[in-house]
């Protein structure tokens, strides 16, 4: 005769299926409780949780959102839902959801944990902050939220705040490689030299983690270039990266086609269109390959009193999509490309301002200009001046070896594609090239409506090239955009640590120290008339 089991103990034994990580008894069990307790919240609330972590998210969120209209105000569920959201880029839904979870009042340290990080996806930095230091001091020993709280006290500024958090999550887990990844960027001016020989030996042990061999190479390079061992720190970079460049398709055959296609979408000289009726009409976005100095210029100009700054932003490329209705996974790609080039500019436009107007707290509502600072916004530069002929483009460029060693240096989102060049060499020197080709497009085609600066010309003669800037925003000049390490506010970027400092110019010709291995990639700059010295 089968064990038969009441509601409360498939509820209890589902729980206890989770706290062990066994998703498929948890699976189970939740299915029995579902077939005698149709309508049991917590069920499909476990539910959801299996099905995000198989990555069906749309499935997931269906659950959770029966979960709610089954038992609304459930903090949990509606944690839940808004995290979910974010994963599906439904941003103002998220927020919502986030503000409603709050609202409930959550107890649990997990369920605070989970409000702060989808508050951080949301740019909403300060409630993530309190929301995340609430679940640290619920649960002192969770390495995770010590973590995630010092990734938000290091987007608000609070440097020795972050690195006591990420210290601690290390104490408490010795073998966190994100966390000795974490710490090499907030100190990558002044590195802890006693770390090295634990990197040394962690790294070492890391073959059968690639994840974690991709954190800790990447810390365990800065800290011998540190030391100035150069050759010693690319070895690491290219070690680190080996594993999941193997696992990657070939990003450059994809990268050729995207910027192709871009430049085909785009042809006539001269393109105009009626600006949408309202709303923020002139946005100024600063745009440019990904280390070339964007947040520097960003700092710089939202010190300027008519100026502000909302950082970097997913919400046009999210209004691109939006308004072509694509089935397609990537964020941007032939069939984007053409449904959005068709659709109408005021769709665009409407989508997207409205999104911003969702992002402006009161004292953002009287500048004359808002940055919008995604550096990969320049893949968009056609779609932007459909929707706002009137927009502002500032583009940066750097040298070209410093510009692919700096991306090569760096360990970007290991879930957003668009970076899957900086795995290699090769790769970055040869998305340097597309990226450098769709400019030139874009500046032939739209010419003055674009103003174009170099990294090297901001930092050795600011005051003349900031000038130059805001006479193209016509604009007066302001002092206080040479103080810029001084205005505060949220950096959530690789610079976080570096524009909170005074300007400075080491990083200019860095790619001399690391020439012997930057061999391949002047190769390749070579055979396309390239010019870097």
């Amino acid at each position: 005769m089968p064990e038969t089991h009441t509601v409360a103990e498939l509820h209890r034994l589902a729980v206890s299926a989770l706290n062990r990580g066994d998703l498929r008894g948890m699976v189970a069990h939740c299915k029995a409780l579902l077939g005698v307790e149709a309508n049991h919240a917590d069920a499909w609330f476990l539910l959801s949780i299996a099905a995000e972590a198989q990555r069906d998210l749309s499935r997931a969120l269906g659950m959770v959102e029966r979960a709610d209209t089954l038992h609304p105000g459930n903090s949990e569920y509606l944690a839940q839902k808004a995290k979910l959201l974010v994963q599906l880029r439904r941003l103002p839904q998220a927020r919502t959801a986030a503000q409603a979870a709050l609202a409930a009042g959550p107890e649990r340290a997990l369920t605070l944990d989970t409000l702060g990080v989808v508050l951080t996806r949301l740019g909403d930095h300060q409630r993530a902050a309190a929301t995340l230091r609430a679940a640290v001091q619920k649960a002192p020993d969770n390495p995770q939220f010590h973590f995630n709280l010092a990734a938000a006290e290091q987007f608000l500024g609070n440097v020795e705040a972050a690195r006591r958090h990420y210290e601690q999550a290390l104490e408490l887990q010795p073998g966190f490689a994100r966390a000795y990844w974490a710490l090499a960027e907030l100190e990558k001016n002044a590195p802890d030299p006693q770390r090295r020989d634990r990197l040394e030996k962690l790294f070492a042990a890391s073959g059968d983690s690639p994840a974690d061999r991709l954190y800790l190479g990447h810390a365990l390079a800065r800290a011998r270039e540190q030391a100035g061992d150069y050759s010693g720190a690319f070895s690491a970079l290219e070690a680190a990266k080996a594993t999941r460049r193997a696992a990657l398709q070939d990003s450059s055959i994809r990268d050729r086609t995207l910027f192709g296609e871009l430049r085909g979408a785009f042809r006539d000289r001269d393109e105009q269109c009626r600006p949408a009726p309202g709303g923020i009409n002139n946005p100024l976005f600063v745009v440019g390959m990904p280390r070339t100095g964007t947040t520097l210029l960003e700092q710089m100009l939202a010190a300027h009193p008519a100026i502000d700054t909302l950082g970097e932003l997913q919400d046009f490329p999210l209004a691109v999509r939006a308004a072509c209705a694509s089935t397609t996974a990537p964020m941007l790609d032939t069939e984007v490309i053409a449904a959005a080039r068709a659709a109408a500019a005021e769709s665009l436009a409407t989508r997207y301002q409205a999104a911003l107007a969702a992002l402006l707290p009161a004292q953002q509502a009287g500048k004359r200009y808002l940055i919008d600072k995604m550096p990969l916004n320049v893949l968009y530069v056609g779609f932007i001046l459909q929707a706002f002929p009137a927009a502002r483009i500032v583009l940066v460029r750097r040298n070209p070896l410093d510009t692919c060693l700096s991306n090569f240096r760096q360990l970007f989102a290991v879930d957003f594609s668009y970076y899957n060049y900086a795995y290699s060499l090769e790769d970055t020197a040869r998305y340097y090239l597309e990226f450098d080709t769709l400019c030139r497009h874009w500046q032939a085609l739209y010419g003055p409506r674009i103003h174009t600066l170099e990294y090297e010309q901001l930092v050795a003669s600011p005051r003349e090239t900031l000038a130059a800037v805001l006479q193209y925003l016509d604009l007066p000049w302001a002092e206080d955009c040479l103080d810029f390490h001084r205005r505060g506010g949220v950096v959530t970027t690789a610079s976080t640590v570096q524009v909170r400092e005074p300007l400075y110019r080491s990083a200019v010709g860095r790619w001399r120290r690391y020439e012997q291995e930057l061999a391949p990639a002047m190769a390749l700059f070579d055979a396309a008339g390239i010019r870097y010295r």
